[in-house]
């Protein structure tokens, strides 16, 4: 083979095999950034979904909300949406939160499954002022079930719904502690000082027979 073949050679395949790792690093760039878009928007919809729906159990809140997040199916056999367990309770706040692990989601994934932390570490809340104390078996609102759950999701037209939660670990919830009362007030009562002037014209006063 001439050398100025060879050389041509050479210069092709070193410009070939540039372009080749270039392509393949831009590949992994924008692969990578969609796989991080993808997590992030799971994320993000695990952690309100689950607040919201934590929300409406304990708080009553509005749960038309939830067919964005959850699916038919899911939000159709969730016992606790029907559950009364908070109704009997006026909950003013929740301490919430929620962890999502990492998991590698492909831009061409349509289905993922996650380990979700949720947590309600205090609930403050008293008895609603039509409930019945004799019913009810506190008057502080039940704990939270805290626990590690396993969350499925499934794409349906470039959105992700959550379709199922199962129940890997219970962890333990925290002790309700009553709702302080205000500690009543006692006035002081008023201590009568006798006038000096008084006592010395008292002193004074001299009945003569």
């Amino acid at each position: 083979m001439p050398p100025k073949l060879t050389l041509v050679l050479r210069f092709l395949w070193y410009l070939f095999s540039r372009i080749l790792i270039w392509a393949v690093a831009a590949a992994l760039v924008v692969l990578s950034f969609f796989a991080a878009m993808d997590y992030m928007n799971v994320q993000i919809l695990v952690k309100d979904g689950l607040q919201l729906r934590a929300k409406v159990i304990i708080q009553g809140d509005d749960p038309t909300a939830l067919s964005k997040v959850f699916s038919r199916n899911f939000l159709e056999q969730d016992a606790l949406l029907s559950s009364n367990v908070y109704r009997s309770y006026s909950i003013k706040n929740i301490d919430y939160s929620a962890k999502v692990d990492f998991q590698l989601i492909m831009p061409w994934h349509n289905a993922v499954e996650l380990n979700v932390t949720e947590e309600i570490k205090r609930i403050d809340g008293t008895l609603a002022g039509g409930a019945e104390k004799s019913s009810t078996p506190s008057e502080t609102p039940p704990p939270w079930q805290n626990a590690v759950y396993r969350v499925r999701l499934v794409r349906y037209e470039d959105n992700w719904r959550i379709v199922s939660m199962t129940q890997v670990e219970a962890l333990p919830s925290p002790t309700p502690s009553p709702t302080p009362k205000p500690t009543p007030t006692t006035t002081p009562r008023a201590t009568i000082v006798p006038s000096p002037e008084l006592d010395s014209a008292e002193d004074m006063d001299v009945i003569e027979d």
